[in-house]
């Protein structure tokens, strides 16, 4: 009787400890997403969009990241994230455009409140964008005036998402996201200058 209670604890105990240790694993996984973006205005663009009366700017957003779970950081993954947004025109008073695109580089960090592991789940993402570059181009074909001018900076990126492996080396996710960001850049007849913009944004993709 002995012999056989001793053979249930250590059956029992065999299936609990791999339960117990699975959240100490490390592993790493790439995303690739897309979705769409729309520009929010601050100082330095904010002016000149307002007082030509332009329409939304926004258009395809696409991210490639990498992300690695640390064997001793629970419910944590970290990586590097590249995005860029390419926007469509923005339309004002007498036929102006303007388009507003952006690449960025930086580090980007999840947080998964419900899953010790950090592979599967809700999630809570945070980055911050050491490299961002912005361009504005503007013009005014009737009145010959075009404009093509860029802006570097860095910036910060908030998103909440949800991503789920349905077979091993690969899943799906989903985030939305709000990006903001501070720039300097060289304005033609003004000197160097400061813009503010940020993006909310939308993206589904996949991770494997």
């Amino acid at each position: 009787m002995k012999t056989l209670l001793s053979l249930a604890c250590l059956l029992a105990v065999s299936h609990v400890l791999p339960a117990q240790s699975s959240e100490k694993t490390s592993f790493t996984y790439a995303e690739i997403k897309s979705g769409y973006g729309r520009t929010i205005f601050g100082s330095g663009l904010k002016e000149r969009v307002d007082a030509g009366n332009f329409s939304a700017s926004g258009g395809g957003l696409t991210s490639l990241a990498a992300y690695h779970k640390f064997a001793k950081l629970n419910h944590f993954n970290a990586g590097m994230r590249f995005k860029g947004l390419g926007a469509g025109p923005a339309t004002g008073n007498g036929g102006e455009e303007m388009f507003f695109n952006f690449w960025s580089v930086g580090f980007s960090a999840r947080y998964f409140p419900l899953a010790a592991e950090a592979r599967e789940g809700w999630f809570a993402q945070a980055d911050y964008n050491f490299v961002s570059q912005f361009t504005q181009k503007y013009r005014n074909t009737a009145a010959l005036q075009f404009d093509h001018q860029f802006a570097i900076g860095s910036g910060v990126a908030l998103g909440l998402g949800y991503q789920w492996w349905f077979r091993p080396g690969l899943g799906l996710v989903g985030s939305v996201e709000y990006d903001w960001s501070r720039r300097q850049g060289e304005v033609t007849g003004l000197g160097d200058k400061t813009f503010r913009n940020g993006h909310a944004a939308f993206q589904i993709g996949i991770i494997f």
